[in-house]
């Protein structure tokens, strides 16, 4: 599967052509928290990215780097955290999105790996679309979708498999499955999750501690080069799909 350039790897002519031809915009928007002994800080901005070079070689249009950081106050007991106000976030966002509007992008994609990210990537989507003339902006949440797909017997967790695949596969260097020996217990995190997830109710959790003394639980059973190459490729086309069906390209 083709995996397109970022915006930072392209000269002006090349980004230029690209947004007169598709008028896509595609950021990949993730955070840097931590992810247990095993995984790199950074593991939900390599994962947003390794997804969004994927869909963007699909879909075309622009790849546009975005900031590693997101808004994620609950990792903040874990050394390395960073976390942004959602006041900060959204006004990269906005400055980013304006830069693309005045180059030509009026199809926004934003493309998370992050959940407590939501409401940030809610209100400057609203906002792009608002401020800028002729924008629209979708939002698409690949750990969603590689959860409905791929997560039947591992669960989307935090650390987990669903989160070691996407690492594997740009970044494998930056993964440690010999230091992936301490798993919280399933049962208090799992449930925390899915009241998380559950449509009628949501909670915020102050400290990640509470659910998952150790930063992390989970199953990572298959690493396979074949299970990587399935996880990301599946899900990149889903997604691709569903970018390709609401903006009609």
């Amino acid at each position: 599967m083709e995996r397109a350039q970022t915006l930072m790897e392209m000269s002006s002519p090349e980004a230029g052509k690209i947004l007169r031809e598709t008028e896509l915009a595609i950021l990949p928007v993730g955070s840097v928290e931590q992810h247990g002994n095993h995984l790199p800080m950074g593991t939900d901005y390599y994962a947003a990215e390794s997804f969004a070079r994927r869909v963007t070689g699909l879909t075309g249009g622009l790849l546009v780097d975005f900031i590693p950081f997101g808004v994620t106050p609950l990792h903040m007991g874990f050394p390395g955290t960073v976390t942004l106000r959602a006041e900060t976030m959204t006004e990269v966002f906005m400055d980013v999105c304006k830069s693309m509007h005045r180059h030509g992008a009026r199809k926004f994609v934003f493309l998370n790996w992050h959940e407590r990210n939501l409401p940030v990537v809610e209100i400057a989507a609203e906002r792009t679309q608002n401020e800028c003339e002729n924008a629209r902006v979708l939002i698409v949440h690949a750990h969603f979708i590689a959860k409905d797909l791929y997560g039947k017997q591992v669960g989307l967790t935090h650390g987990g498999e669903l989160e070691v695949l996407p690492v594997l596969a740009d970044h494998p260097e930056l993964v440690r499955l010999d230091l992936a020996y301490d798993p919280s217990p399933q049962g208090h995190g799992a449930e925390s999750d899915r009241l998380r997830r559950d449509p009628a109710v949501y909670f915020i959790p102050k400290d990640v501690k509470e659910m998952y003394a150790t930063g992390w639980y989970g199953e990572i059973k298959d690493t396979s080069p074949e299970r990587v190459k399935e996880v990301m490729e599946g899900t990149a086309r889903a997604a691709a799909e569903r970018i390709k069906a609401y903006f009609k390209i």
